[in-house]
């Protein structure tokens, strides 16, 4: 076993002679060292190189990451900026005795992928044996496991992004668990497992039982710990309790948000702030971070049009008899006035005409490829239901998804099918909204009146991603669909001061361009809104506003020409009159998608299926014998066969907790004729 050194990292001071000794260069390549340069190990510590200056050497990063793959380990992971920035904040906070990193991430950053490499790395650097992970939907759990690790019955791997690393040594499979002991199987070292919040709450002690066994061998990941509340004031969650007792136990916690608050304005958990002068309101104190900017400046995230829709609301207010005045009707423009947006909103003469919107977006975009697809956010179960209805009443030809959380295990179906079978819209409330992976959103329709920044960012978000296998960049800007309120338009112009930030960037590299929702409103006394009618439509980018009356004109060009292009792109087109446009206004020929895919399946899933053949085939041989359901008997019949079962197994169903028992179960299920009297 190799004698390592108790001192994994160089100290500040033998950081500085190292510095001093290169002259401020990388000793690879000689450039001039950034404030991120590496005290790294000649002979590696992991081999038993000592931490002192003689064994020591400064370099970039990217050498230093150059150097690791030609030494020891052949990935093909090449991270972003923003993932390397993690991974070495990480190990400089590890290495100052932090115990915690807190990353504020836009979706569609690559946060995910990031804290597997770093796991990976700390599992090679003997730092770590496990990952723990806790996520807030069951959806997003099984995405960390499949789209991690998926492997067969034996254990061969079988796909996911752990085939960027090299096998050698890397992150092992991340099991999703709910109440299954042992979270990590006592041989698999070098592994982990996900779950959700919930299941930590339910099951507190299993989760708190393995935590106290591995003590400082495992990096435990909060991933959008913005559904976990600070209960400094009271207004915290159990699962954010429970996290902080985890963390305890933890090598190092690393905390993943897309919003530096709550939905409630709550803090978030294990989470510094500081004060801010500008905004007046406490700032999250993050040490790494990835913005919508990032995202435009290294071409993973979308450029966007946004489509904003008036309505005209006509409010009644009551009248009072013993004053003697009659009621009274005030109208107003919502683009003016957004108080009443949640009434507005259930009106079918405001909602119906934003529907019709997205479908006509998507119905654009599949000029390009007809895998594009969009998505409906709406206020609560009622409305997303009443969506479904109108769009199979009106666009019966129209592919449409459900995914709400009354219905339970289908809806994480719906969410997983709509990811790889041809689908054209998913209807939601807002269990897509958090960490949904599907590039093949580009458009989003906004009907729910939630207008917290953070809130929108992730809803908008998931049409932001950039799609790698779908269209060229030109194709690929996002749609988003949404009310014309003055709030709608303040995100509006957030957006495009990051866009153009981002644009910018690029420009000067000289390269192409379900947490808690706020609470209801309150509704006057003796008013309500009567009616509310959607009225004009305006569409604005980057750098361009279309008009309403420019938007229809432009919209029947399109439609004379067959065009999918986005409105603010061809009136900047139109713009340029004299020039040669018609490769940029003809679209391509469409591109069908390939054959329907199946969506991977976790292990949890899988052994399910298994159990599931295996009942169906005990239920076949009963019947083949002429004992069915509606005879008597049949109970008594079915508890003989799965004792039957169980012996020859040698476990019983609730005891089926492999694949490799799985298959057994089923094999012996198929000929439990043998095992029968």
């Amino acid at each position: 076993m190799v004698d390592l050194d108790p001192r994994r990292f160089f100290s500040s001071s033998q950081r500085q002679r190292l510095y001093e000794n290169a002259e401020g260069r990388c000793q690879r390549c000689l450039k001039l060292l950034d404030e991120g340069w590496h005290a790294d190990h000649r002979i590696p510590w992991a081999s038993g190189g000592r931490t002192e200056v003689e064994n020591g050497q400064a370099l970039c990063n990217p050498c230093n990451l150059q150097k690791g793959r030609e030494m020891y380990y052949r990935d093909d992971f090449v991270p972003r900026p923003f993932q390397a920035n993690l991974i070495d904040r990480v190990l400089e906070r590890i290495s100052a005795g932090e115990n915690r990193t807190v990353v504020l991430a836009s979706p569609g950053s690559g946060k995910t992928l990031a804290y597997q490499s770093l796991a990976t790395r700390l599992i090679r650097e003997g730092m770590i044996d496990y990952i723990a992970v806790f996520a807030p939907r069951t959806a997003l759990a099984e995405q960390c496991e499949t789209g991690w690790m998926t492997t067969d019955a034996s254990g061969t791997v079988t796909g996911g992004l752990c085939e960027l690393f090299d096998a050698t040594k890397r992150l092992g499979k991340i099991r999703h668990r709910v109440n299954e002991v042992p979270l990590v199987p006592s041989n698999e070292r070098n592994s982990g497992f996900v779950a959700t919040y919930s299941a930590l709450v339910t099951n507190e002690e299993t989760f708190s039982r393995w935590a106290t066994r591995h003590r400082g061998r495992f990096l435990l990941i909060a991933d959008e710990a913005q559904f976990c509340g600070d209960d400094t004031d009271g207004g915290g969650t159990r699962a954010g309790e429970l996290i902080k007792k985890l963390h305890e136990y933890a090598l190092h916690t690393l905390l993943l948000t897309g919003t530096p608050y709550r939905a409630d304005n709550q803090k978030l958990i294990l989470a510094d702030y500081e004060p801010h002068r500008e905004s007046g309101k406490e700032r999250l104190v993050r040490h790494a971070e990835a913005t919508y900017i990032d995202g435009i400046a290294e071409g993973y995230l979308r450029t966007f049009e946004m489509k904003l829709t008036d309505a005209r609301i006509s409010k009644r207010t009551m009248s009072d008899p013993d004053k003697g005045r009659g009621d009274s009707l005030l109208e107003f423009n919502l683009s003016d006035d957004g108080s009443e947006l949640r009434a507005a909103l259930k009106d079918e003469k405001t909602w119906q005409p934003l529907v019709d919107l997205v479908v006509k977006s998507i119905r654009d975009k599949q000029k390009f490829s007809r895998a594009y697809r969009g998505l409906i956010s709406c206020m609560q179960q009622t409305e997303a239901k009443k969506v479904v209805k109108y769009l199979q009443e009106t666009y019966p030809d129209l592919r449409v998804g459900l995914a709400v959380s009354a219905d339970a295990g289908a809806a994480g179906q719906a969410l997983a099918d709509f990811k790889v079978k041809p689908m054209d819209l998913l209807v939601t409330v807002r269990m897509a909204f958090i960490g949904y992976d599907c590039p093949e959103i580009t458009v989003v329709g906004v009907l729910t009146n939630y207008r917290d920044e953070g809130h929108l960012q992730q809803l908008v978000g998931r049409g932001l991603r950039v799609w790698k296998t779908g269209p060229r960049a030109r194709q690929q800007s996002c749609i988003i669909v949404a009310p014309d309120d003055p709030k709608m338009q303040n995100f509006l112009n957030v957006l495009r001061d990051e866009e153009m930030q981002g644009l910018r960037i690029l420009q000067e590299r000289g390269e192409g361009l379900e947490p808690q929702e706020p609470g209801e409103p309150v509704q006057e006394a003796f008013s309500y809104v009567e009616s509310s009618v959607a009225t004009t439509t305006r569409a604005a980018s980057n750098d361009t506003d279309v008009e309403a009356d420019e938007f229809l004109l432009i919209e029947g060009y399109k439609v004379m020409a067959d065009s999918g292009e986005d409105a603010t792109k061809l009136k900047k087109i139109l713009e340029f009159a004299g020039v040669s446009v018609q490769n940029d206004v003809v679209p391509p020929p469409r591109s069908e998608p390939s054959a329907p895919a199946a969506a991977p399946k976790t292990e949890r899933a899988q052994i399910e299926v298994l159990k599931s053949k295996a009942a169906d085939a005990v239920k076949s041989e009963l019947a083949r014998r002429g004992v069915t359901p509606d005879k008597p008997g049949y109970a008594d019949a079915m508890t003989r066969a799965n004792f039957a079962l169980k012996q020859t197994c040698g476990f019983s169903a609730d005891e089926t907790n492999t694949l490799q028992r799985a298959e057994k179960r089923l094999q012996v299920a198929l000929n439990i004729n043998k095992h029968l009297a």
